[in-house]
């Protein structure tokens, strides 16, 4: 369920995620007789359980583990708070802090859901004094995490370093109401942004999608990052 997003140069604006989808004279005599699947209407412990042992990860069998743990009534308020837009909206974080410091802090959102924020730096010993800024923020039900999403940024520090920076973009998710992915990362000096889509997978969810942006600008003294919603 990890994707990584390769870095570019950005020299303007990001670019909005929003297309228009051209059905093809074929695609459209096709569409009488091959229309999508219809999404579930929920997640229940049969589904999730069976979507768990498809994905083959490792952060996936960890979670199966844990959940089937859980008693009845536990499972169900996780189902139930797996599947809540409201939740996933909530899901949010922002840090400024010194550069050599990590931080986490946890945040309640109720009695079994916490986000966790987290965000580590260090520099290499290289001839560009590397320095690399990972952010993260996670949702977790029960202790179990189920949605984490992360923006890592490359950037030498050294007098006579490359200014150019690279970053990287990654998500876990084993939350089956939603499919997480993005477009790319832009970077420009030593900021770094992508935009997350999550996608309904089941009709409890609802209709539309949920955009995220996540960015981060450091130097050697300080890191500033955040992800919030997009609207």
């Amino acid at each position: 369920m990890l994707t990584r997003t390769p870095g570019r140069i950005a020299t303007g604006a990001i670019a909005t995620l929003a297309g228009i989808a051209v059905l093809s004279p074929m695609a459209h005599a096709d569409s009488h007789t091959s229309a999508a699947p219809k999404k579930p209407s929920e997640l229940t412990v049969q589904s999730y359980t069976k979507y768990l042992k498809k994905q083959h990860t490792s952060h996936a069998r960890t979670t199966l583990v844990k959940f089937s743990k859980l008693n009845k009534k536990q499972k169900a308020v996780f189902l139930k708070d797996l599947q809540d837009r409201k939740v996933y909206k909530a899901l949010q974080g922002k840090v400024n802090v010194r550069f050599n410091k990590p931080v986490t802090t946890a945040d309640k959102y109720n009695k079994e859901v916490t986000f966790v924020t987290r965000t580590n730096t260090s520099i290499a010993k290289d001839k560009a004094r590397t320095a690399t800024v990972r952010f993260t923020v996670t949702e977790k039900i029960f202790n179990i995490p189920v949605t984490a999403e992360t923006i890592s940024i490359k950037f030498g520090t050294a007098p006579k370093a490359s200014k150019r920076a690279t970053a990287t973009a990654g998500v876990k998710n084993v939350n089956a109401a939603i499919a997480i992915d993005n477009k790319r990362v832009n970077v420009k000096g030593s900021f770094a942004q992508t935009i997350w889509t999550a996608t309904p997978q089941v009709k409890s969810f609802g209709k539309k999608a949920v955009y995220k942006t996540e960015k981060v600008f450091a130097n050697k003294s300080r890191v500033r990052a955040g992800l919030a919603n997009n609207g």
